[in-house]
């Protein structure tokens, strides 16, 4: 009682919650009066509803949305904030009809989850009439809904933004990890996107949410809104969690040295005595460690660096587990993997003994297989990249870490502080725990440090010198620097001097320095005397994309004689491939991309299939089958990686933002030449190969969140009739039996997600 009386001082509901579920506790226990009518109070301010009891970084959370036009916010990842975000959906959905909200996520693989939650969150207030999207198609007629609500990722964002011709004003702009601003060419991209969002809705409403960053009110200045807006930080989760270094001891190869860290000093608990030696590779080390730390009812997941090393510690792992006995339903699972992707999937072999893997590219059928038994305890143990990092909700009470990288940089100390934040989850655990193994190899000691950390753009981090890496394209010395970054610095400083066309004044406040000032002027003569006749319109819709770069390939567009042999058409139609093909050749030669013949050939084949709406077994197959007619050596889980990395790096990433060019660009030259007829049938080839289809129905079912494994499932066995819109074909679904289609049942749990059926 003392504890619970606690908890309730503190604002930390979640944890009172569980103390009472856990110990048999009830409020009505006898305490003294004066306490009793404290507790109430506290319950009593920070309820919103009889049956919703916020933390005090919620209840503040809450009312601060409620009253802000733009806010910035800055907390732990388990703190509490997406059920909040949740609950001011509802609010603001029924405050008015025809509410646009665009909720932004970094990865394709937090859309499905953000998805998932907002779709439930809906049928639990009966507000079955909101739209809800994952895919950059706008909604005709949308006063007649009661609202949209857009989950994208930046790059659907600017699709969106450049699809929609009504201009459907957002309401209300959510950019979730909003900290990925600072990481790279995706954080100027995440830039470029809010900009362009918030230029074409003024007046939207606007909220930045981050993990555990000292300067939230940067995002405010960032997008010029510090007037409006208001920015706060919560350090405190209701879930703790304890940094744990675990040693080896020399000369004793099964003891460990154990030691927590906090408040950046290491105290000393104790040595303890292993069942296995602490010398074999790092995936056995953190494998069999991992096996050792995992009690009854608890779930372990150990982080890995690259897919590769997630695959290999989920193999080790396996083979240091007994006596796992596999549901019915992941029985299930593993037939629909031997069958539907390939049989000799690694994945296969690891669930049959209780373990899984995760990463961002792995069909997305698949990995959300793969997260729902980890979520409902039917596996206790996940071998994980980095898509834990940029939201994706699979918390556990314990995490194993051994020097970790993302690609091949060491992660640094905020990136450590959000994978630490999954560990113990709300409602379950009052801490949780993250294993740090071999503490003393690590390239970068990322569990050290101060927990909250200043937050710059990637673009203001590039200017520090002025733009070296810019002068570098502009001088075509590219050797020694990160190209992609390069580019996207150039076109977004493009963009900021073409915003103020008038004077460079701004640009020079904004980002000179007596150090930089000689390579900054340099840079701003260069990139206004370009010669750019594109107009502005497509330019803001390619902000990815150099303007230079965009002028070569439109002039090349133009000096073809016949340019209606360019227009793209149908894959299905005769000459469909052949269109594609040209297509990315002309691409290549415009964007300086090198590659060989027969890699060439293969991108053109697997993108024709991709387009086609191939199913993704079938394309490993081919794959697996092609590549071990040359080399039996190569391992078939090592092909199924390298295909789906080239599905989704080269595929559905980088031909998705050229083709959308090349479809603006050809439109516009067919366009000046008086043909608005021909300019208007070239096919949207960047949607085809982003969602891997060209039937408007299937695209139509993965713009309501489902994936396209089941999409195309679902395609080929219902008459359509003239049902089009997604809205169409879901109330078309609702009248159907499901059950009675034939679909796998991973399909099938997917449908009924999405129609709100246990």
């Amino acid at each position: 009682m003392s504890a619970d009386m606690i908890l309730s001082r503190i604002g930390n509901f979640p944890g009172r919650q569980l103390l009472r579920e856990k110990f048999h506790a009830s409020s009505d226990s006898i305490i003294p009066i004066p306490l009793a009518m404290e507790r109430l109070v506290r319950e009593i301010e920070n309820s919103i509803s009889v049956n919703v009891t916020l933390t005090d970084f919620q209840y503040k959370l809450y009312e601060d949305l409620k009253t802000n036009k733009s806010l910035s916010v800055s907390a732990p990842t388990s703190a509490g904030k997406s059920f909040v975000l949740n609950l001011d959906l509802t609010r603001r959905l029924r405050s008015a009809a025809g509410q646009c909200i665009i909720y932004v996520v970094p990865t394709r693989a937090l859309v499905a989850e953000v998805t998932g939650r907002i779709r439930a969150t809906l049928r639990s207030e009966n507000m079955l009439d909101v739209i809800v999207r994952t895919a950059p198609f706008p909604v005709v007629n949308i006063e007649k809904f009661n609202g949209v609500v857009f989950v994208l990722t930046q790059e659907r964002l600017l699709s969106l933004l450049s699809a929609s011709k009504a201009k459907t004003p957002i309401s209300l702009l959510i950019v979730d990890e909003a900290h990925e601003l600072q990481k790279g060419k995706r954080g100027i991209l995440l830039q470029n996107s809010i900009d362009l969002a918030l230029a074409q809705s003024p007046q939207a409403d606007v909220f930045f949410a981050s993990p555990l960053i000292k300067n939230p009110e940067y995002f405010l200045h960032v997008f010029a809104r510090a007037n409006s807006g208001n920015s706060f930080t919560e350090e405190i989760s209701p879930v703790s969690q304890n940094i744990i270094l675990v040693s080896p001891v020399s000369g004793k190869p099964k003891q460990v040295e154990i030691s927590i860290s906090v408040q950046d000093t290491n105290v000393r608990v104790g040595r303890a005595e292993l069942e296995f030696r602490f010398r074999d590779s790092v995936s056995q080390q953190k494998a069999k460690f991992a096996a050792s730390i995992c009690r009854d009812g608890e779930s372990v997941i150990i982080f890995a660096s690259s897919a590769s090393d997630a695959e290999k510690s989920a193999v080790c792992l396996a083979a240091n587990l007994n006596n796992f006995e596999a549901s019915d339903e992941i029985l299930d699972f593993v037939k629909f993997l031997r069958s539907e992707i390939h049989p000799d999937y690694v994945l296969i072999e690891s669930l049959l003994k209780g373990v899984g893997f995760h990463y961002g590219n792995m069909p997305s059928i698949v990995r959300t297989g793969v997260e729902r038994f980890f979520k409902n305890g039917q596996i206790r143990y996940l071998c994980c990249t980095s898509t834990l990092l940029q939201g994706v909700n699979l918390p556990a009470k314990h995490i194993v870490i051994h020097d970790p990288h993302l690609g091949q940089d060491p992660m640094m100390r905020p990136d450590f502080r959000n994978l630490a934040g999954r560990a113990g989850r709300l409602l379950k655990e009052f801490h949780g725990n993250i294993w740090c193994i071999r503490p003393q190899e690590w390239d970068v000691k990322s569990f050290a440090g101060e927990n909250l950390q200043e937050i710059t753009s990637a673009m203001s981090s590039v200017m520090t010198d002025g733009g070296t890496i810019i002068q570098a394209i502009t001088n075509a010395a590219t050797e020694d620097i990160d190209k992609d970054l390069a580019d996207a610095a150039y076109s977004r400083l493009y963009h900021e001097l073409r915003e103020n066309s008038d004077s460079h004044a701004k640009i020079i406040e904004l980002y000179s320095t007596p150090e930089n000032i000689k390579v900054l002027e340099e840079n701003i003569k260069s990139l206004k005397a370009l010669p750019i006749t594109i107009p502005g319109v497509i330019l803001d819709s390619h902000r990815s994309l150099r303007p230079d770069l965009l002028q070569i390939l439109y002039e090349k567009i133009q000096a073809v004689p016949r340019m209606d042999e360019l227009i793209l058409i149908n894959p299905h139609e005769s000459g469909g491939k052949l269109r594609m093909t040209k297509a990315i050749s002309m691409i290549h030669d415009a964007f300086n991309i090198n590659m060989t013949e027969l890699q060439n050939r293969w991108i053109c084949n697997l993108a024709h299939d991709w387009v086609w709406g191939k199913p993704i077994g079938e394309i490993i197959k081919f794959r697996v089958d092609f590549v071990q007619s040359r080399d039996r050596d190569v391992s078939v889980s090592q092909v199924i990686r390298d295909l789906l990395q080239a599905i989704e790096k080269e595929i559905r990433y980088s031909l998705v933002k050229y083709f959308g060019a090349y479809e603006d660009l050809l439109k516009l030259a067919l366009e000046n030449l008086g043909d608005k007829q021909k300019a208007s049938s070239v096919s949207p080839y960047h949607v085809y190969l982003e969602f891997g289809s060209s039937n408007s129905v299937t695209l139509g079912l993965m713009a309501l969140g489902l994936s396209r494994f089941t999409a195309i499932k679902l395609t080929s066995v219902i008459n359509w009739g003239e049902a089009k819109e997604p809205e169409e074909l879901l109330a078309k679904i609702r009248r159907l039996r499901t059950s009675s289609l034939g679909l796998p049942k991973v399909c099938q749990l997917e449908v009924n997600e999405i129609l709100g059926i246990d």
